[in-house]
């Protein structure tokens, strides 16, 4: 079967001389944008210009609808309106399917698919993707959506008194309850990873192991931030909270909180690796029981990378951790080299003289090279004896960042190599 690639433009005009209307005025022109050099032919695109400036855009390639959030400047420029349009865009048919108005400073948007919430104040409504009518209103903050399942996660709203931490599984299709769990998100949702087609393991406050369908599971609770930190608070100046990830929607619950004190998860078919502010843990993937824990230090656990070695896990302590959505300096950084199977250690090893967090690392073989932000240093993984180390002047050279990786190209004088 032949497959048609279709590029598809949307021009953002920010003349300020329209008025917003219901309808917005649409040109569709189809123009070359560039030329397949194998086949020799061009490359066309449609092009869809909009008499209002494109605020935010989401286009579901199943059905061949795109939501448009339309939202004007203010006339110098330099402020956003606080109303917009909603407008859903039939990109086959080349036309305006509905529209509907939207007050920023009250209301949001989100869409899955072609599955559309709107959200207004503590209400949350599924919109009709055809006609833009409401299908159902719940009072709830959705943070997951499984569209194959028609299944989300989100926490009920119960009033200023009322539980924050109760988990509900919401029927898309009805907007009922399917079921209730107490998760409590008071350090935030750091990760979702989908183990099968009915199960997820989400990481905040811990882990915790969910079926979609009946929320049964298993919860591992430990800390994963830290609140009321006044020192840090102080030394940091804090930004907004966090938007929406792949289908989650992460957030933070209060302003003093410290957040991502925690490492990736690894995992096999019977075991799962994490480690957060209080220990490195193996646990077992169906009970949820612990194998073994292995204790850190509270006052030096930060955010941190877990990886495999041979029979071994190889934590690496970062130094840094977020508030709100800064990335700031916290704890310090160090490595720790346990027994995969007992928890047994081999070695820790601290890089406070560093004086700076790791900013990036990468692994070849038995070989570890940390970056700092002004400093690159090797480790042997086996016992974390120490290879090379350089030093770079920030005068000179500025903060180092991260690996370039494997797209980094030279350009060479002779046309032939």
């Amino acid at each position: 079967m032949k497959t048609k690639l279709i590029l598809v433009i949307f021009l953002l005009s920010f003349i300020t001389s329209f008025a917003q209307k219901s309808t917005p005025e649409v040109r569709q022109n189809n123009k070359i944008v560039g030329k397949n050099y194998i086949t020799g032919s061009d490359i066309n695109a449609n092009e869809y210009v909009f008499n209002t400036r494109i605020h935010h855009i989401y286009i579901d390639t199943i059905s061949g609808y795109t939501t448009l959030q339309l939202r004007k400047l203010s006339k110098n420029g330099k402020t956003l309106a606080l109303n917009g349009l909603i407008v859903v865009y039939d990109l086959i048919n080349n036309k305006v399917k509905w529209t509907k108005n939207i007050d920023y400073s009250l209301c949001s948007l989100q869409q899955h698919n072609n599955i559309l919430f709107f959200s207004k104040g503590n209400k949350l409504y599924r919109l009709n993707i055809e006609d833009g009518t409401e299908m159902w209103q719940i009072k709830s903050d959705m943070y997951y959506v499984n569209p194959k399942k028609q299944i989300g996660l989100g926490y009920k709203y119960t009033g200023l008194t009322g539980n924050i931490h109760t988990l509900e599984g919401i029927n898309l299709e009805t907007g009922k309850t399917l079921w209730e769990k107490e998760l409590n998100r008071g350090y935030g949702w750091n990760q979702i990873i989908k183990v099968n087609d009915d199960d997820l393991l989400i990481v905040a406050g811990g882990l915790h192991f969910i079926n979609m369908e009946n929320g049964l599971g298993w919860d591992y609770e430990t800390k994963t931030g830290k609140k009321d930190y006044t020192e840090t608070v102080a030394k940091n100046v804090g930004g907004l909270a966090l938007g929406l990830l792949t289908g989650t929607y992460v957030t933070s619950t209060g302003s003093n909180l410290v957040r991502d004190i925690v490492s990736n998860v690894l995992q096999d078919s019977s075991t799962i690796y994490m480690a957060s502010k209080e220990a490195l843990v193996s646990i077992n993937k169906n009970k949820g029981s612990i194998n073994w824990s292995f204790p850190l230090p509270e006052d030096l656990t930060s955010k941190s990378s877990l990886i495999i070695n041979d029979s071994s896990l190889v934590l690496i302590n970062k130094g840094n951790a977020y508030f709100n959505n800064k990335l700031i300096d916290f704890g310090e950084p160090f490595l720790v080299n346990v027994n995969k199977t007992t928890g047994e250690q081999y070695y820790f090893k601290s890089l406070k003289e560093t004086k700076s967090p790791i900013v990036d690392f990468k692994i070849e073989n038995d070989s570890l090279t940390l970056i700092f932000k002004n400093q690159i240093a090797n480790y042997n993984l086996q016992g974390a004896n120490q290879g090379y180390s350089k030093i770079f002047e920030e005068e000179a050279y500025g903060t180092l960042n991260f690996f370039v990786g494997n797209q980094l190209y030279s350009k060479q004088d002779d046309a032939n190599l």
